[in-house]
């Protein structure tokens, strides 16, 4: 049956597509301050899960292609221009996947298929991909950690975890005003690049990290203490011009102290 290849070259790139669901599939250049922010952001390196598997499959159609001695130019240059993409930065993963699924399917037509193999292979790339899933997806900020913010009262700019932001968004939805105000709640495409590197700054406990957030008008934070803020997050507590609302489950809430 011709179904059975394309069903499992599908199924082989879906734990490619898996990490870009929290991500979002979005198309753009490594960048090398987004990359110490996010992973995704990096170029492509075996020491991802992700990478290895895109390197397997396109070891898998090589070696298949070398079998069969049938390579076709437009297979050559789909996978050419896929990598070409994935190698330039691991969130564009996805579009790997869509340009490698044509030419992987198209030489897996040349195999015998028993069902019994088609099914187990697939089921092994779906589980994979289960994996990636969830291994991949971030950590959503507490919920007592959304109600402490809440109940603090800010009439400047909230900055939360860039995971968070859009939750911490989201939690004050009756307040269309106050939501505009949590930053970067738009996700990583959404500030430019000096906002990311001020962002960056105060996650490492930079010695401007009191002027960043002044310069940002922000008086209500909501930070990752288990991740990438704790440097943070121990400046913020041991300041005297921050008023610690929530500090548990690896969440730090503090509002800035009113003169």
């Amino acid at each position: 049956m011709v179904i059975r290849p394309y069903a499992l070259a599908a199924c082989a790139v879906l734990p490619l597509v898996a990490s870009d669901v929290w991500s979002g599939f979005r198309l753009a250049q490594s960048d090398p301050v987004l990359s110490v922010i996010a992973p995704t952001e990096q170029p492509l390196s075996v020491r991802s899960p992700g990478a290895v598997w895109a390197v397997g499959l396109a070891l898998t159609w090589l070696a298949l292609a070398y079998w069969r001695r049938e390579v076709k130019v437009w297979e050559a240059a789909l996978v050419l221009v896929g990598s070409a993409f994935i190698l330039a930065r691991l969130g564009n993963a996805w579009v790997y996947a869509a340009a490698i699924l044509l030419p992987l399917a198209h030489q897996l037509r040349g195999l015998e298929l028993r069902r019994g193999r088609v099914l187990a292979t697939a089921a092994v790339c779906l589980l994979w991909a289960l994996v990636m899933l969830v291994a991949t997806r971030p950590r959503e900020v507490p919920r007592a950690a959304r109600g402490s913010a809440l109940s603090g009262a800010s009439n400047g700019s909230v900055l939360a975890d860039w995971r968070w932001a859009s939750a911490v968004r989201a939690a004050g939805g009756g307040d269309p005003t106050a939501a505009k105000r949590v930053m970067p709640s738009g996700g990583l495409d959404s500030e430019s690049g000096e906002f990311w590197l001020d962002y960056l700054r105060l996650a490492q406990g930079h010695q401007r990290w009191a002027d960043i957030l002044r310069q940002w008008n922000v008086d209500l934070v909501v930070l990752d203490t288990a991740d990438q803020q704790r440097l943070a997050a121990g400046l913020v507590r041991g300041s005297a011009d921050w008023r610690v609302l929530y500090d548990a489950d690896g969440a730090l809430v503090a509002q800035r102290v009113q003169p």
